[in-house]
């Protein structure tokens, strides 16, 4: 973990891990970002998140086999339907990962490993299948897109807001899968439940 003062106010910024690439600053509320080894400031969010959730960035609690989790970012997406949200947490074990809700229960996917999508997106259909270079044969179950409509804390990314991504969810042999798409960029990750309420959270 590094630590780091805000080069727009020069706040202290503490427990910044190897991965995160963009940061809210919690004093002047820039949006610092990592580019060529050098931290930035941007305008920040005009609009604080609304809608209170279960996690909150900031928080921390162990599990019962003594792990320390602590939420450092969230980020707020937008579609058709409604909107969701999306923590990227840490460990006491090193271990990085994002977690969503789903109709009340928590998903947990890693990062991401970058893929290319054979024929590109368009002809991605739900019902139909995705063989994916050097990895599985997906079954697709949905396909939707969402806009980044808000960010805070630290993550991993360097979020737009108003950014819109493609989402595709497939399963192989019982196994679940998430694609992100943003332009040419995908991300492949499998999803696990995580159950969040395991985790005795520290009181605020």
């Amino acid at each position: 973990m590094a630590n780091l003062n805000c080069p727009n106010c020069g706040g202290a910024i503490e427990g910044i891990s190897p991965l995160i690439r963009s940061i809210d600053c919690p004093y002047c509320s820039s949006w610092l970002r990592l580019s060529n080894q050098l931290w930035q400031a941007n305008e920040g969010q005009k609009t604080p998140l609304d809608a209170p959730t279960y996690l909150h960035v900031g928080m921390g609690g162990s599990a019962p086999d003594g792990t320390y989790y602590t939420v450092r970012g969230r980020l707020r997406f937008q579609y058709g339907m409604g909107s969701w949200d999306e923590w990227w947490m840490e460990n006491s074990h090193g271990e990085s990962f994002w977690v969503e809700e789903d109709d009340g229960t928590y998903y947990r996917h890693s990062l991401g490993e970058e893929i290319s999508i054979p024929g590109g997106v368009s002809g991605i259909s739900v019902g139909g299948t995705l063989a994916l270079n050097d990895g599985p044969t997906l079954f697709i179950t949905e396909k939707y897109q969402a806009d980044i409509v808000g960010r805070e804390g630290m993550l991993p990314i360097e979020p737009e807001a108003e950014t819109t991504v493609t989402y595709i969810d497939g399963v192989e042999n019982g196994e679940e899968y998430s694609l992100e798409i943003e332009g040419e960029y995908a991300s492949i990750s499998q999803s696990e439940e995580f159950d969040i309420r395991a985790i005795r959270w520290d009181k605020a």
